[in-house]
């Protein structure tokens, strides 16, 4: 990201009045003042750092501050790498990184707030975005919603800023719970969904200080919030594409954002699809392993509780396979050709699983002495013969 910016207002003197009003304690005092309590033992991992503000405040507002103010006061901000962000990066690295160097950039300061408010009980996403659409590079803050509203805040530039290559800390309020209408002035998401406005701006209107005209249409950012919230990861990384390319790519920084991000979502389906496969293998080896014992009739004997324990886990893992296979999209035909196989492969299994149940069904039902006669005609569990009555 580009150096830090603050802004200092200039305020007139004033002549002293004979009798002076009492100056109240400034915002957040007793807050800040806390967090600077926080013991070396607390301050070296996220869970410890939420069992502290835990243990020391109750409310929703108070947890959010002390999460933002340990932050800004105990990161230094990397000067050397201010133009690196790497968003590929996975949130749980770049919060373990920040905390063991002390040290970062925009995206740390965020990653490590929004850990931080989570594990508090405040709901906080990292939002990544840009501050110029002639900026090189991107830079990230966060948007929390505190006792039921939205405000979004930006720990790194509530830090300090950079003077003559380095870093100065000066903690500044002016970036804490900021309205989206005024955190719009000069802080634009690459997901319009973080403006958090009911009239999102495109990029160019964000550049040229624009509103959005009078005709356009309502956006309802609360349920698309709440929406997103529901959503599995690889849902919201294709929305969160799908709204960027939506809103317009005008500038290098947002296309490589949307390049990055698409590279993900590829690989989120190459993994998914993975993982789906691995949960089929675990139900097919437990499968066969079924089909021998019955292949056995149910010999070295086992107790009718013993006996019902033993499909429920097959059905869990294809359960699991199916509900992962549903989600994966095939970007070429080589890939559409692989998951038509593997949907071919599962409703073999299910069938098979489908049959071995109602066997079992069956067997349990029966008296024991007549239980041996029940695999009489039975060759397998692939379909047909009993298994089909």
């Amino acid at each position: 990201m580009t150096a830090l910016l603050l802004s200092w207002a200039a305020f007139p003197t004033v002549a002293q009045q004979t009798n002076p009003r009492p100056v109240p304690a400034p915002p957040y005092q007793a807050v800040d003042a806390k967090m600077q309590q926080v013991p070396d033992s607390s301050a070296r991992t996220v869970g410890g750092l939420v069992r502290f503000i835990n243990a020391s405040f109750t409310t929703e507002p108070d947890k959010a501050r002390a999460a933002f103010v340990w932050v800004a006061r105990n990161i230094r901000y990397d000067v050397e790498n201010m133009y690196v962000l790497e968003f590929e990066r996975e949130p749980a690295v770049v919060v373990q990184e920040t905390l063991a160097k002390r040290a970062g950039v925009c995206r740390h300061y965020a990653e490590l707030y929004t850990a931080i408010a989570n594990g508090v009980g405040v709901t906080t996403h990292t939002v990544p975005g840009y501050i110029s659409l002639r900026s090189a590079t991107g830079h990230a803050w966060n948007a929390s919603r505190i006792e039921g509203k939205w405000y979004l805040m930006d720990p790194t530039w509530a830090a300090g800023q950079v003077v003559n290559d380095k870093f100065v800390f000066r903690l500044s309020n002016e970036y804490y719970k900021v309205a989206p209408s005024v955190f719009i002035e000069s802080h634009m998401p690459f997901d319009p969904l973080w403006q958090l406005l009911k009239a999102p701006r495109t990029p160019q209107q964000f550049q040229l200080g624009q509103t959005p005209p009078a005709s356009t249409a309502a956006f309802a950012f609360l349920d698309s919030v709440a929406l997103y919230e529901r959503q599995t990861p690889l849902q919201q990384l294709h929305a969160t594409n799908r709204r960027v390319e939506q809103n317009g790519v005008k500038n290098g920084v947002i296309f490589s954002y949307l390049a990055t991000n698409r590279t993900r979502e590829e690989n989120y389906h190459v993994g998914v699809y993975n993982e789906a496969l691995a949960s089929f293998n675990k139900g097919v080896h437990r499968l066969n392993a079924f089909v021998e014992f019955f292949n056995h009739q149910f010999m070295p004997r086992q107790s009718d509780a013993e006996l019902k324990l033993l499909l429920p886990p097959i059905e869990a893992d294809f359960t699991r396979a199916r509900a992962l296979l549903t989600s994966v999209q095939g970007k070429d035909v080589t890939q559409q050709t692989s998951i038509s196989e593997f949907e071919t492969s599962l409703l073999e299994a299910e069938t098979k699983l489908r049959n071995s149940q109602a066997f079992m069904t069956r067997y349990l039902a029966t008296g024991k002495l007549m239980r041996p006669v029940l695999f009489m005609n039975i060759s397998n569990l692939s379909g047909g013969n009993e298994m089909m009555r």
